[in-house]
């Protein structure tokens, strides 16, 4: 199952625009997929080992953000991985 059709089955119509320019780690995982704990292994690991590249981030007063552009794009490079 790849990326794409993984949140196509999880969430059959995702509205980008209509999305907050910024989201939290939560509402991030809910749109992506995956889980909460995913997301922040992802940004503590990297790429080593082959790993699955956890998608952009900004900081903000010690919190994670993910912008909605920034989430959309990653999903997009990751069409053609089979799994994350």
């Amino acid at each position: 199952m790849t990326v794409r059709s993984r949140i196509e089955k999880s969430i059959p119509s995702i509205a980008w625009g209509g999305l907050p320019l910024l989201l939290g780690e939560k509402d991030a995982a809910l749109i992506l997929g995956t889980s909460l704990s995913f997301l922040r292994k992802a940004r503590s690991e990297g790429a080593r080992g082959g790993r699955t590249i956890a998608p952009p981030f900004v900081a903000v007063g010690g919190r994670r953000y993910y912008r909605t552009a920034d989430l959309k794009s990653w999903v997009e490079g990751l069409a053609g991985r089979e799994a994350i």
